[in-house]
């Protein structure tokens, strides 16, 4: 499975989907049934429990890629369901069972687009009451999850087609509309960011879910030089903007920069890291956020020590990228294939990962179309057993 530069979090199959073989069903069967959690060592992690990505909080049972648009949970917090009821009572139900099940950390966030034509998990970033009401949304929110006892919470801008700079209809770099469409993403983190500094729960945010561009890795420029010139100009141009203005205005201390997606191909991923250089201009992300699923080549463990060691190969003077410590951002829900060869790569390397947030997609699920397909509350029993 190859990396894709498409909308990010809105399609997830069409990035994740591994050609899953009979060997590999059967693998995740005995996986399941062994008792390997008792063999594991009592963690891997850093900063203790982790937990999901909590973005929906119902779905329509039909098992299709919009499936669960209706049900946006930052978007609905404030309002009343038709069929279910108050919005964040249901969360706050869900939320509590998760935390009885031992997630101690969520991945939230927000999806937006300029003037979407559905609103059902999309919010309007052009439109400012819309905004404030998802400001304010997500400080009850935040409360709700700090009373539940939750730790911390890394919150994830989804910026969808054409509020995505990776996707072609967000305007091109050089015309008037592209900084407009830029000031517009900046405004929707000024008015959410100041609501996560407030809440009195530790915090990250992740500026654009798999946001981090890459170089066009031209042979004929030294490769030492290569980190400067874009493969796709208008993504890298908005976000080292974005990342000037975060950094002018906050510093780099609460923020993951912009995630990963971890590539199939090596030279894309080396041209990833090392165009980090041209995004972050010297003053990088103390942690960095890293999305992990297996291609069709390699697995999350392969996966993960070509990160670690490509982050290693590349590290600039004062990075310590060799060192910095990741955040898993996204993974297969309750996968043990997963789960055991992300632990072996942890240990392995000695890379500190401080948590790691499940995806609500099921690899080994019939339901291969959708972006998710589970439903909250979500388990966390298989992760947990392995160490995160």
């Amino acid at each position: 499975m190859g990396r894709i530069e498409r909308t990010a979090g809105m399609s997830k199959a069409c990035a994740r989907r591994a050609v899953i073989g009979l060997g590999l069903w059967l693998a995740m069967l005995i996986a399941v049934t062994a008792p390997v959690w008792a063999q594991q060592p009592s963690t891997v992690v850093a900063g203790g429990a982790g937990g999901s990505n909590y973005l929906w909080f119902g779905d329509d049972g039909q098992c299709q890629d919009d499936s669960r648009d209706a049900f946006g949970l930052l978007k609905r917090y404030h309002e009343i369901d038709a069929e279910r009821g108050s919005v964040r009572r249901i969360a706050r139900r869900q939320m509590a069972a998760m935390y009885k099940g031992g997630m101690r950390r969520l991945s939230l966030g927000v999806y937006f687009m300029h003037r979407p034509a559905q609103g059902g998990t999309l919010i309007d970033s052009s439109n400012p009451f819309e905004v404030a009401q998802t400001a304010q949304n997500l400080a009850n929110l935040l409360a709700d999850v700090k009373a539940i006892g939750y730790r911390e919470v890394l919150f994830r801008f989804f910026p969808t087609n054409n509020a995505n700079p990776s996707q072609a209809e967000f305007p091109r770099y050089g015309s008037v509309e592209f900084n407009l469409r830029v000031d517009e993403y900046w405004r929707l983190i000024q008015a959410l960011r100041p609501v996560l500094a407030n809440a009195g729960l530790a915090y990250r945010i992740d500026l654009m879910v798999e946001g981090a561009p890459r170089d066009n890795n031209n042979v004929l420029v030294p490769e030492s030089s290569r980190y400067k010139y874009p493969a796709n100009e208008t993504w890298s141009r908005a976000v080292r903007s974005l990342w000037q203005r975060y950094v002018a205005a906050w510093g780099a201390n609460d923020t993951v920069g912009f995630s990963f997606l971890v590539d199939e191909d090596r030279n894309r991923l080396r041209s990833r890291v090392r165009h980090m250089r041209y995004v972050y201009e010297g003053t990088y992300p103390h942690v960095f956020a890293i999305d992990f699923y297996a291609g069709q080549y390699q697995d999350e463990y392969e996966k993960f020590l070509w990160m670690d060691q490509t982050m290693r190969e590349q590290n600039p003077g004062g990075a310590h990228w060799d060192s910095t410590g990741w955040i898993i951002a996204e993974a297969y829900y309750e996968d043990p294939l997963a789960a055991a060869g992300l632990a072996r790569a942890i240990r392995e390397t000695g890379r500190t990962v401080f948590y790691l947030t499940q995806w609500p997609l099921d690899r080994a699920s019939d339901c291969r179309s959708a972006h998710v397909n589970l439903a909250p509350p979500y388990r966390w029993r298989v992760w947990q057993g392995y160490g995160f």
